[in-house]
């Protein structure tokens, strides 16, 4: 796991939605996916 695949991962998980993990991380809803996926 990357420091950005954690980053986007603790993002997601304290907001409990992809999307707006995405939008305040500024990635993409897709890339946000992608790398909890990995």
């Amino acid at each position: 796991m990357t420091l950005e695949q954690l980053r986007i991962f603790v993002g997601v998980a304290e907001r409990e939605h992809m999307t707006a993990a995405a939008r305040a991380l500024n990635v993409t809803q897709s890339a946000a996916s992608a790398a909890i996926a990995a």
